[in-house]
């Protein structure tokens, strides 16, 4: 769960970002800081420690990043490595992508498919998701054999599941209904 502190730096980023004509750039920041941190057992290790200076931290972090990513965004670390919220650097990159995605009309689908899909279908299935949900959408695709056949949907919190597994299943449940009685 992303803390509140977070979300209210990544506003403040994107607000800026909005203000700056950077948005894309800082995305991309993001994106990089966040697999850095995801990538690097260490580097989540020394965010984390209160042992390590602020100096030090701040002259590690301008080491690492300086030059990889845009000004705004080192200012955003060195000002929470000054406040000692550094802890906060994955939330916050999370929490810009997120808000991101939602200010540019973005909407994240998952996938899954019995079978690998054509390139045709994909971009089917892409249209027919971009026309229900009226954005722009990024899906993302696996292959689960299991499902037999047909496909399942997550849009946020909601599953629209077509598969034949889900579909056998049903049957399974109408026919042991149908013998009780």
């Amino acid at each position: 769960m992303i803390s509140k502190a977070a979300k209210r730096y990544a506003i403040a980023l994107l607000d800026i970002g909005i203000e700056s004509n950077k948005l894309d750039e800082i995305k991309e920041d993001m994106i990089l800081l966040d697999q850095s941190i995801e990538e690097s057992r260490d580097l989540k290790l020394f965010l984390k420690s209160p042992l390590i200076k602020k100096a030090i931290k701040n002259s590690a972090l301008k080491e690492i990043f300086e030059g990889k990513v845009h000004q705004m965004t080192m200012n955003l670390i060195e000002l929470l490595v000054e406040k000692n919220r550094e802890q906060l650097l994955h939330d916050i990159t999370a929490s810009y992508v997120s808000l991101y995605k939602k200010h540019h009309g973005i909407i994240d689908i998952e996938v899954q498919t019995a079978f690998e899909l054509s390139d045709q279908e994909v971009k089917k299935l892409k249209n027919i998701l971009e026309s229900y949900t009226g954005k722009t959408v990024q899906m993302d695709l696996s292959i689960h054999k299991e499902l037999i056949g047909g496909l399942t949907v997550r849009i946020d919190d909601t599953i629209f599941d077509g598969s034949v597994k889900h579909k056998l299943s049903q049957l399974e449940k109408s026919f042991s209904a149908a013998s009780v009685e």
